[in-house]
């Protein structure tokens, strides 16, 4: 006779299965992507980097240790997503990278006269910001906030049992990624601060990564900060609206989300370097996200 336990985790285990099988399936495809162009192009990746799989095979036993003995199925389930999560950067860092290699044309002078058209000055706009410290430390504080957001969303969706909200975040992580380092291969840039003479590049850990890839002399994957080699679009305000969208469920935390990440958004001109124009293309990637996972998830992902 099958017991209660079993009865109870199969409808959850096939779901888990088929789920789990097509997340891999992609990450497997996207990994063999970054080996080949990185084989073809000269490319390694620095031996810090390889610290990744260890981690990520010792979440996935501790995944299945806590599946198979049917113990607490909370503790499975933050395994398992981190394990994924963690694949997840694991193969796209690499295609941030590679999509700067190509070395395409900058798109700065395009970037600021759209801007313009709409009416905003990013010099202005910093120049202000620079005489009101304060306000310019609070929104550094908000701009650096999307890990921790990240993490309490991963473990309030453990702990209140809605173990699809994970689910759907790492969907929509996913999708917006993707379209994000298409993005940045297609319309790179550099940094408004430098492109508007306000700093050098060597004040940017990311411009000598940046110019590295550009000119050939980078040729290793490294974990050292890349932030700033896709500028459009910004993938802050993508993850900003994705965060807001995954507590939409708790009105009090939805309102704070709301506040916060309005905040963060505002920020990443000065803090993220990002003209205005890449804020307006993450809105818009976050946007077709959002209908991507609400029009082909299962039902329970749309609520």
């Amino acid at each position: 006779m099958i017991s209660d336990l079993s009865i109870q985790r199969a409808v959850p285990y096939r779901d888990l299965s088929r789920d789990t099988a097509i997340k891999w399936f992609l990450l497997t495809i996207v990994g063999l992507a970054d080996w080949i162009w990185m084989a073809s192009a000269g490319f390694r990746v620095s031996p810090a980097y390889t610290y990744a799989l260890p981690s990520i095979l010792l979440l996935i036993c501790i995944s299945l240790f806590y599946f198979y003995t049917g113990r607490e199925q909370r503790i499975m389930e933050f395994a398992h997503f981190a394990a994924q999560l963690l694949a997840l950067y694991a193969v796209t860092m690499p295609l941030t990278f590679l999509a700067v290699s190509t070395n395409a044309p900058l798109h700065d002078n395009a970037f600021d006269g759209i801007d313009k058209a709409m009416g905003l000055d990013w010099v202005a706009w910093t120049q202000w910001m620079t005489g009101h410290p304060y306000l310019r430390w609070i929104l550094a504080v908000v701009y650096g906030s999307l890990p921790v957001q990240g993490f309490f969303c991963y473990i309030y969706n453990v702990h209140t049992r809605e173990f699809w909200r994970n689910t759907e975040l790492w969907w929509a992580t996913f999708i917006s990624l993707i379209i994000t380092i298409a993005g940045s291969a297609a319309f790179p840039a550099m940094n408004p601060y430098v492109y508007y003479g306000l700093e050098s590049s060597d004040r940017f850990i990311h411009m000598g990564q940046f110019l590295g890839l550009r000119d050939g002399t980078m040729r290793v994957v490294s974990t050292q900060i890349h932030e700033g080699l896709v500028q459009l679009p910004s993938f802050h305000t993508i993850l900003a609206i994705l965060m807001t969208y995954n507590v939409r469920h708790n009105h009090w935390l939805l309102a704070f989300a709301v506040v916060l990440n309005a905040a963060l958004i505002i920020s990443c001109p000065t803090e993220g370097s990002h003209y205005f124009i890449d804020l307006f293309a993450g809105v818009a990637v976050a946007a077709v996200t959002i209908w991507g996972i609400r029009r082909f998830l299962t039902p329970q992902c749309v609520n």
